[in-house]
């Protein structure tokens, strides 16, 4: 079950860390001038020439209220069960092998398109940054950072349409990579498959980049509208296909193409008038901001969602119903602790950036008490009726173990702690150890997928609970040297 949609709910433009164990009350920008922190998503807007009064969508420029608040994580449910019934409708639709080579299409494509989340996280930056400069076109550089002021207004580049021409590469790379990956990952589909996932990949780079901006301009209603379009149209085909074809190409074609929903919007006169924002940089530095953006979401989408298909290419020649299962297994146990924790990581964030330095570390360590807590009373639950809640839904021939199921929601915590360690680094603006934990744990939970004695099922256990444990630590010593004052 990908998290792609969730993950994309809690994007936030913060760049460049101030003076160690200090919030300063902006947020620098990258090369260009420092934005006020109230513009940030969760804090109130005081306004100006560009950002007073509405927006292009006839929204008050003000941070996230409580209806917002509500839409976003509607959005963020709706996504979440959207998914969740893909996988249902596959599994009943489809053989096991088929549907274990489907689920590895799914974090494949979805492992792809979490990397390029990247580019929301740049856009909705990107647009608040511009907006700041076309207001206050000389404001010049924060005195600690680069020099210079942002881009000329015609030399700024138009935020869409850099994402896209950044996703037509992508795309690219991903079909000439084709020949290496489509044997062993979708054998059945073939070139049709990597032509899906490259039309889907570029698709979504537009999706991810317009709702950066809607984020970025406060679009609030657009932005949880077109969170919640992609994910009931992805349902609503793959229903429509399961009962018309019921072909396993005909599923992966309705999982992707709903990444080109944006277009749709883009007949709203108000998304359409957004669509056009411009960054504070030209072309080449806002790709280049992408870019480095894209390389700390990789490691979220080896860990998240593209671990079925990390799985698959680690256990070559292993049975195809005890892989499947595994997977089922892993997206049913994340699914109670890290939705609600992806939606409201933004809170989070702004939590421990406003808390005082000596208290950042409680702070942190009273939420991850709260989260053990809750991951041991919802294992001993998962493990309890976990099987016959799998074998209800799925059918029979999906038979998983209470023990791999109590283990893989206590897997489920060590993720989600690490994803919330994570946010308070950021919150931090320590994007260095953040990117590092991040990394780390990666590159361990591939070693740990890949020690020959074991199954399948003890392998994806070792590597969801234990490889986390390194980022966390690594987080904590960040957030630490904060609390403390050090550098």
């Amino acid at each position: 079950m990908p998290f792609a949609e969730v993950h994309r709910a809690s994007q936030h433009p913060f760049t460049r860390p101030p003076a160690p164990g200090a919030y300063s009350g902006r947020v620098t920008v990258h090369n260009g001038p420092s934005v006020p922190a109230e513009g940030i998503e969760g804090t109130e807007d005081t306004g100006s020439a560009t950002d007073g009064g509405p927006d292009a969508a006839g929204e008050p420029r003000t941070g996230v209220t409580a209806g917002h608040a509500t839409g976003i994580m509607a959005a963020s449910i709706t996504a979440a069960a959207s998914s969740l019934l893909i996988t249902v409708i596959s599994a009943r639709t489809l053989t096991v092998a088929q549907n274990k080579e489907f689920l590895v299409f799914w974090g494949f494509m979805f492992g792809i398109f979490g990397v390029i989340s990247g580019i929301q996280t740049e856009s909705t930056r990107a647009a608040l940054a511009g907006r700041k400069t076309a207001a206050d076109p000389v404001e010049p550089a924060e005195p600690a950072g680069p020099p210079g002021p942002a881009a000329p207004a015609r030399r700024r580049a138009r935020i869409l349409a850099t994402a896209l021409l950044l996703g037509l590469v992508i795309a690219a790379l991903t079909l000439l990579a084709a020949p290496a990956w489509v044997p062993s990952l979708t054998p059945s589909t073939g070139p049709l498959t990597a032509a899906l996932i490259a039309a889907g990949v570029w698709g979504y780079a537009g999706q991810a980049s317009l709702s950066g901006v809607l984020a970025g301009t406060r679009s609030w209603n657009l932005y949880s509208a077109l969170m919640a379009a992609e994910a009931l149209l992805r349902l609503l085909l793959t229903l429509l296909v399961a009962v018309v074809v019921s072909s396993l190409i005909g599923l992966e074609a309705a999982a992707a193409a709903p990444a080109l929903v944006w277009l749709l919007f883009l007949l709203i006169p108000a998304a359409r008038a957004l669509a056009g924002s411009r960054a504070d940089v030209g072309a080449a530095r806002l790709t280049s901001f992408s870019l480095q953006a894209m390389l700390s979401s990789a490691s979220w989408a080896v860990l998240v969602t593209g671990f079925p298909t990390l799985l698959e290419i680690t256990s070559p020649g292993a049975d195809a119903a005890e892989v499947a299962i595994v997977i089922l297994a892993v997206s049913l146990t994340r699914s109670p602790i890290m939705i609600p924790l992806q939606a409201f990581q933004g809170v989070l964030i702004t939590t421990i950036a406003d808390a005082r330095a000596s208290r950042r570390l409680a702070t942190v360590a009273r939420i991850l008490g709260i989260l053990l807590g809750v991951g041991l009373v919802l294992a001993l639950a998962v493990a309890g009726a976990g099987p016959w809640l799998i074998r209800t839904i799925y059918g029979p021939q999906y038979d998983p173990s209470p023990l791999l199921l109590g283990l893989l929601t206590l897997a489920a915590v060590s993720m989600a702690s690490l994803v919330l360690t994570g946010a308070s680094t950021i919150a931090l603006n320590n994007h260095r150890a953040y990117t590092l934990g991040w990394i780390l744990t990666a590159v361990a939970a591939v070693l740990l997928l890949r020690l020959p004695p074991l199954g399948v099922s003890p392998r994806a256990v070792l590597a969801l609970g234990l490889a986390p444990l390194i980022g966390i630590c690594i987080h904590l010593c960040a957030i630490v040297r904060a609390s403390t004052g050090k550098p």
